[in-house]
């Protein structure tokens, strides 16, 4: 506890509960309000700028689930078994005519029904003689029938403001006849590195030099995430070439998000140019890894500071900038779904800090359980991709044994 006290407290600032922080963080950015109209096949992953609302039923008609035989169920519960076909009824052509009592037509999947037929018996279930249907017994009213706008009804509200699209979404949105919405803009995002050490792939690595993963990490993630990104590189370890570089891209981003230079080592200039040049609303939380994380605005635009351990930076991303980036984005940010799932590990931690390990969803012996990756370092990146989501210990936690429950959150519920 000596050691918290200490941790808690260095440099004369206490450390910030995560939750404190967003809360912090999303009371001082607005809210992008631009939005534009964008093309049904270039939506995926955009967020609707205003709800979407159906001009038609899906199904436009009542239409059959099978091929077999529509009968009025009200005269084969009279007793009646056998009816005479008069005709087909196949998807795009329906059948017109009118039809008279203890009548049957066959039906194809997704032919449309006329209005006074309303069970459909599968053909395999029919015996036909001379166009005579005769059917089993202890048909059920209504089998295979699929009514119209039992999927979407006619003015009801298919997604809301702030829904982001997914390419299942697409597919409900074309079955509507939409061929436009009304997106929010994707934001614009301008992204570096800082670090002397920092080497680009492909580049010869000196001693002493690291390749940059942090930045083509982050860069894919927010690719994936729909946003334009705009690549300023790795940055010398020089406040006043880290100054001009933020400068620029505060005047044509709506976010900017570092990696490295956060922390409070002799180069480390960045929270030092925020500070000098705008706010830091929220820095140095009680989290680990990742606890230089730091959020606030330069010359009016909202920055984001990443830790620069590989693994830190991974896992801030997804827990602090992810939250952030879906707001500012304009989408609706939903609580996520914690799963509650056995450990087969033991683990210490401190009290008063939330940690976020990186374990693997597993089958073991037909039970579901979480493996921890078997080093804990925050420089570790390859935890990442051996790892299927986060296990969330919370600040009052200290100690993990196998068979307790430890709140699981998957990377896919995170990026969705």
């Amino acid at each position: 506890m000596t050691q918290l006290t200490k941790d808690l407290k260095a440099f004369g600032n206490k450390l910030i509960n995560l939750n404190t922080a967003i809360k912090i963080i999303k009371n001082n950015f607005n809210l992008q309000q631009h939005t534009e109209l964008v093309n049904l096949k270039d939506t995926l992953n955009r967020i609707s700028g205003e709800n979407i609302i159906s001009s038609i039923n899906v199904p436009a008609h009542s239409n059959s689930a099978v091929d077999g035989y529509a009968i009025n169920f009200k005269e084969y519960s009279n007793g009646n078994k056998k009816f005479k076909i008069i005709g087909k009824s196949s998807a795009g052509h329906p059948f017109n005519k009118k039809i008279q009592k203890l009548k049957s037509i066959r039906v194809l999947t997704g032919a449309m029904l006329p209005p006074n037929l309303d069970t459909i018996i599968m053909e395999e279930d029919c015996e036909i003689i001379n166009k005579i249907l005769i059917l089993p017994d202890n048909v059920k009213k209504g089998i295979n029938y699929r009514y119209l706008g039992e999927d979407i009804k006619k003015n009801s509200i298919v997604y809301k403001k702030g829904h982001k699209i997914k390419p299942q979404d697409i597919g409900v949105l074309a079955s509507l006849g939409i061929k436009k919405i009304r997106a929010y803009k994707a934001l614009k995002i301008a992204i570096f590195s800082s670090g002397d050490e920092l080497v680009d792939a492909g580049k010869p690595l000196n001693k002493g030099k690291i390749y940059d993963s942090n930045r083509e990490m982050i860069k894919a993630f927010l690719s994936k995430l729909g946003f334009l990104v705009t690549d300023l590189g790795i940055l010398k370890d020089k406040s006043d070439i880290i100054e001009n570089k933020l400068k620029i891209a505060s005047i044509n981003n709506d976010l900017i998000i570092t990696s490295g230079g956060m922390s409070l080592g002799d180069e480390d200039h960045i929270k030092n140019i925020i500070d000098n040049n705008g706010s830091i609303y929220a820095w140095r939380l009680a989290i680990k890894p990742g606890r230089p994380v730091g959020f606030g605005m330069f010359n009016k635009c909202p920055i984001i500071g990443l830790p620069g351990n590989p693994a830190a930076a991974f896992i801030t991303f997804l827990v602090v900038a992810i939250p952030i980036l879906k707001q500012m984005s304009g989408q609706i940010f939903n609580k996520y779904n914690l799963i509650p799932i056995t450990g087969d590990f033991y683990y210490t931690k401190k009290k008063g800090r939330k940690e976020f390990i990186r374990v693997k969803l597993i089958n073991k012996k037909n039970k579901l359980t979480l493996q921890k990756f078997p080093k804990a370092g925050a420089g570790i990146l390859t935890s990442t991709t051996w790892s299927s989501g986060i296990g969330i210990l919370d600040e009052k936690v200290e100690e993990i044994k196998p068979g307790d429950k430890i709140n699981y959150l998957s990377y896919n519920e995170i990026l969705n």
